[in-house]
């Protein structure tokens, strides 16, 4: 790039600025392309969670590479509800706590 002249460097750096605009545009209005997309990160968020979570291997991965993009979209929502659920337990839980102990100092200092 040392002997370009600065008209050529702007005519390379238009080119790629205009093919990195539309590869972009073409990725993010593509309705077909955003649900591949969005299978792929979902399908990696599987492996993720069954390496991790259940301590799966090789096995487990085949098993998830084998899953249709459909299968694989409704197990990662199903797997978000049941997190909204555990929030939601973990939440009341933490209250219902809270109203116990307010209840045990309550009667504590009846007592004295």
């Amino acid at each position: 790039m040392k002997n370009m002249d600065n008209s050529n460097k702007g005519i390379f750096l238009g080119i790629g600025l205009a093919v990195l605009v539309g590869v972009a545009a073409f990725v993010f209005s593509s309705d077909d392309a955003m649900e591949k997309t969005q299978s792929v990160v979902n399908r990696k968020k599987a492996k993720h969670m069954l390496k991790n979570k259940m301590h799966g291997g090789k096995k487990s991965s085949k098993v998830v590479d084998k899953l249709s993009d459909k299968e694989i979209n409704s197990l990662m929502g199903t797997v978000s509800k049941v997190k909204d659920i555990e929030n939601s337990l973990s939440d009341v839980s933490s209250d219902f706590k809270d109203f116990f102990n307010d209840k045990v100092k309550d009667a504590k200092k009846a007592i004295k």
